[in-house]
């Protein structure tokens, strides 16, 4: 599926508008081949008009038959225009966005955050039924939106359940990586979580740390803890 939905050439259109290294390509597709219909049969049905006017009108009216040929010329400029205009668009989708790029002359690219899609649907008339082809329609949850629809995109049911499968798989891990920031920390090399609580000194912590201005006391201590004789504890000067 991969080699089928990621086409060398679309794969290097849309590289152009990735950030590098943090986004993955699921698929890009041109749109269905339908929307070369309208300009194709315009062009070839304009020039059999052509001809036969040509043929009507003859050496008599050789300046309206120029005029005709002429005509059809612009038709034929218009018709390889859109075709070298479906060629250059391409619809794509990262585990982050969707991008559609088109214009030849303009180039134009949209773009829709996976994480802002709301809703998302597609459409199929009854020559989409036929053909094999449908329109995603987006929902989000900001008024104005780049990419609110996509018509014409090809084999609309593995596309759709790709999408679908990338979005769900964002919102899992959107939701894994939020509750791992609520887990306690964990120490390294440790399989029990360590729930760290303010630390508070012992009352005596002061006393205990601070260095002993008489060392020869301790040793009266000593010696007198084998014996019934108290210990001797000379006044400490910061008690004053």
């Amino acid at each position: 599926m991969s080699g089928q939905w990621l086409p060398e050439e679309g794969v290097r259109s849309l590289e152009k508008y990735l950030v590098p290294d943090e986004e993955a390509l699921v698929f890009v597709v041109r749109k269905h081949w339908i929307t070369l219909a309208e300009p194709i049969l315009t062009t070839v049905g304009s020039g059999i008009v052509m001809v036969a006017l040509a043929w009507m009108l003859g050496q008599k009216f050789a300046d309206a038959a120029n005029i005709v040929f002429i005509l059809w010329l612009v038709v034929l400029a218009r018709g390889i225009y859109l075709v070298i205009e479906w060629r250059d668009s391409w619809f794509g989708a990262t585990h982050r966005r969707l991008v559609l790029i088109h214009g030849l002359i303009t180039r134009k690219v949209a773009m829709m955050p996976l994480e802002k899609v709301t809703d998302m649907s597609y459409a199929r008339s009854p020559m989409g039924q036929l053909f094999g082809y449908g329109e995603f329609v987006l929902e989000s949850a900001g008024q104005e939106q780049a990419l609110r629809s996509v018509t014409f995109i090809p084999s609309p049911d593995q596309l759709y359940r790709t999408l679908l499968g990338t979005m769900f798989g964002r919102k899992a891990a959107t939701k894994s990586l939020a509750a791992a920031k609520q887990q306690p920390t964990t120490e390294p090399g440790s399989g029990e979580s360590v729930q760290l609580a303010p630390t508070s000194l012992p009352a005596d912590a002061s006393a205990s740390s601070r260095p002993t201005e008489f060392p020869w006391q301790e040793r009266i201590n000593e010696f007198l803890s084998g014996t019934d004789e108290e210990t001797v504890r000379l006044p400490d000067p910061s008690d004053d």
